[in-house]
């Protein structure tokens, strides 16, 4: 249950506080908001008022925020990256309409939705696309998402699932670094530097046991949080990783990488595009669905598609 009104200070209140709390000094802080210093002190002495506390004192010219300023000012800032962020997305989206909210973790946007978003975009140039990052499993109630991509069962509260592809994994490394430790075979491995990702920490063990190399450290290397990382430390020279072959389209190209050892293997999971039920016929999200299948489809990478729609009211999944 909210406070009332009267017991919580003003959005330009807050603002004020912000900006002075910032700058140390009422000037700057009113210059900075176009405001004259005796506004900027009537908000922070409204302000001082509603929570009935003092706010700042001054000793000998200069402001200094008390100690119940100190404490609620990283409450305040928060507050307002949180209007300010909202202000934006609305300001972005206009009236809303043909504006798809994606949802999904980082280096699938980034390795693999993006790159093809401008074909998207040529296809159907009025459908507008907010992509936002996510690191956790989350519900669709309370959110504004649209679509998600999804990795691991074929299960989602609520949403309609759509298979993309299923997830191939290979071990990858500099060519620089194969070369100087004369990585022929996955035997070789087992004597190597092998970079680990904390979201999928048995991935490597899972890897060794598909090929039938017993002996391996399969759990030593240096330790990142996200495929992003461990596939820029592969091509630095840290070791070799492994990763899921439709990250590492452009660096396989180039050469920037290579693939150490021939045994490919699938892992348990696949990746999904979701919508919630309730938005599954609105017809930009129809369309991206449509779009984003047929990009599945036609991906030339190692891994196999094969679009299809599944219903699910429980969740499992992780993170990449």
């Amino acid at each position: 249950m909210l406070l009332p009104r009267r017991l919580m200070p003003s959005v330009p209140e807050l603002v004020a506080f912000e900006a002075a709390a910032r700058h140390q000094n009422f000037s700057a802080a009113a210059e900075e908001l176009s405001l004259t210093q005796g506004a900027i002190s009537k908000q922070i002495r409204n302000m001082e008022m509603t929570l009935g506390v003092s706010l700042f004192d001054r000793r000998r010219k200069r402001l200094v925020m008390t100690r119940q300023a100190k404490s609620i000012l990283p409450s305040v800032i928060s507050i307002l990256e949180q209007i300010a962020g909202t202000t934006y997305r609305v300001l972005s989206a206009g009236d809303g309409e043909n504006t798809l909210n994606l949802h999904m973790f980082s280096t699938f946007s980034s390795r693999w939705l993006i790159p093809r978003l401008p074909r998207l975009i040529r296809q159907y140039p009025q459908i507008k696309v907010n992509i936002t990052t996510v690191f956790e499993p989350f519900s669709f109630d309370g959110s504004d998402c649209d679509i998600a991509v999804h990795y691991g069962a074929p299960v989602w509260p609520d949403g309609q699932l759509h298979h993309l592809f299923d997830e191939t994994i290979v071990p990858v490394c500099s060519p620089a670094f194969r070369d100087a430790t004369k990585l022929e075979t996955a035997e070789d491995l087992a004597r190597v530097s092998l970079i680990q990702l904390t979201t999928r920490p048995a991935l490597w063990d899972f890897w060794f046991a598909q090929v039938n190399v017993t002996g391996a450290a399969s759990f030593k290397g240096h330790v990142f949080d996200q495929f992003n990382a461990t596939i820029e430390a592969a091509i630095a020279g840290f070791g070799v990783a492994l990763v899921p072959t439709i990250f590492v389209e452009r660096e396989l190209a180039d050469g920037t990488l290579c693939v150490v050892s021939n045994e490919t293997i699938r892992s348990r999971g696949a990746y999904y595009v979701v919508t919630p039920v309730e938005k599954a016929h609105d017809p930009a999200i129809s369309a991206f669905i449509r779009w984003i299948c047929a990009e599945s489809a036609a991906y030339g990478g190692l891994g196999e598609a094969a679009p299809a729609t599944l219903h699910f009211n429980g969740y499992e999944g992780t993170r990449n």
